[in-house]
């Protein structure tokens, strides 16, 4: 049975067919690559239920299957989870979501309820992109935790941390560390505003900075200055809302009520966290409901100020087309400066460069939906219009 099916595809061919053909191809393999997962951790969970003392599933999946220790461990608790989940697992058997959907909805039924994941989060998984769904899927778990059990989990993240750091066979010092999400989005924001100071001061977009040093080597050197505290030749100003940690607060949470407070990956957060976020600048909290700065420019400026900067964070979460997190993002005008677009948060969206170009060539578009904007190629969306017309 496997070896027929191993042999028919190692007969699929791709001379001579053209890019409409090659892109139906890629999806279909998607199709089949989707199921042959479900298989591969309904195997799995057969094999834990054997209970004959032999190797784990996780076990034989990294023998086996050559993956990753922690692959496979992720596969077992994705298979346990998908047991409980018959829609969610179905959908990933006809190949309509795929291994990385399964894995965010079923690390959100471990922490709530499988009914619950199985039947609110199947629209949405089918809808999104992997990438954008594991933020959907964690917004969406954190909304459904008491503030308890938010503060619980934040104290094993912390209790987890660790840092290692030791020399390899070459003599390169190698530094592996972990952090809790909330220090983690602090170390993360710190780097990449380096990194973008480094990045202008090789060239910048006027440049060639990736002559002067590739984009990992520039990296590492942003990790270095900020560790010993080289980075911004001392400056005291405060880093605009691009490169901080920002998080979601409604009102009346900061108060102490009910309300969302989460960073924008949609990580929760205790309520000892909103409180620390009031009293300390290196978190920004964008907060709903209470009056604030001008978030509508009009013609007046071209681009987006930094409070609209962190609105538009806090409402897209980062680039609209692949999740890129916002420091690697810019603010596109949907309808276009050059057009007599307007700069108000309503006519703006973020998008990384390689999106950025996307849209601007003309080969994208971005469409608002019933899950916010998201960024589409042109036939697709001509098809759905299609179809709209059609029913």
């Amino acid at each position: 049975m496997f070896t027929t099916a191993h042999a028919q595809l190692g007969n699929l061919s791709t001379l001579g067919l053209s890019r409409p053909e090659l892109e139906s191809g890629i999806e279909a393999l998607a199709k089949l690559e989707a199921h042959a997962v479900e298989r591969r951790l309904a195997f799995m969970a057969a094999i834990e239920e054997l209970g004959d003392g032999g190797p784990s599933a996780a076990d034989v999946n990294r023998s086996r299957a050559r993956r990753s220790k922690k692959s496979s461990v992720r596969s077992l608790e994705t298979s346990r989870q998908l047991a409980q989940m018959p829609k969610i697992r179905a959908a990933l058997a006809v190949g309509a979501i795929t291994e990385e959907h399964a894995d965010a909805a079923a690390l959100a039924a471990a922490q709530t309820s499988p009914a619950e994941a199985d039947t609110e989060l199947l629209a949405v998984a089918t809808a999104r992109p992997a990438d954008l769904f594991a933020k959907d899927s964690r917004d969406w778990t954190g909304r459904r935790q008491d503030d308890q059990r938010k503060q619980t989990r934040l104290e094993h993240q912390r209790s987890s941390r660790e840092a290692i750091i030791w020399d390899n066979r070459e003599g390169m010092t190698v530094l592996h560390t972990e952090f809790d999400p909330v220090t983690g989005r602090r170390i993360k924001a710190a780097v990449e505003r380096e990194y973008d100071r480094l990045w202008r001061a090789d060239g910048g977009r006027d440049g060639s900075p990736d002559e002067v040093r590739t984009p990992v080597q520039r990296r590492a050197d942003a990790v270095a200055n900020v560790l010993t505290r080289q980075a911004g030749a001392g400056s005291t100003k405060r880093p605009p809302p691009k490169f901080m940690a920002v998080a979601r607060l409604d009102y009346d949470r900061i108060r102490g009520g009910e309300g969302e407070a989460t960073l924008v990956d949609g990580e929760p957060l205790p309520q000892s966290i909103v409180e620390q976020i009031m009293c300390d600048g290196a978190v920004v909290g964008a907060i709903y409901g209470a009056d604030g700065a001008v978030l509508w420019q009009g013609r007046a400026q071209r681009l987006a100020t930094d409070d609209q900067w962190a609105q538009l964070v806090v409402r897209d979460g980062g680039c609209v087309g692949c999740g890129a997190s916002p420091e690697h993002c810019q603010a596109h005008h949907i309808e276009y400066w050059e057009n007599l677009g307007p700069t108000d948060i309503d006519n703006l969206v973020l998008v990384c460069s390689h999106d950025h170009h996307l849209v601007h060539s003309g080969s994208h578009v971005l469409i608002n939906s019933d899950s916010g904007w998201q960024l589409v190629r042109k036939s697709a969306q001509r098809r759905s219009d299609e179809d709209a017309w059609a029913a």
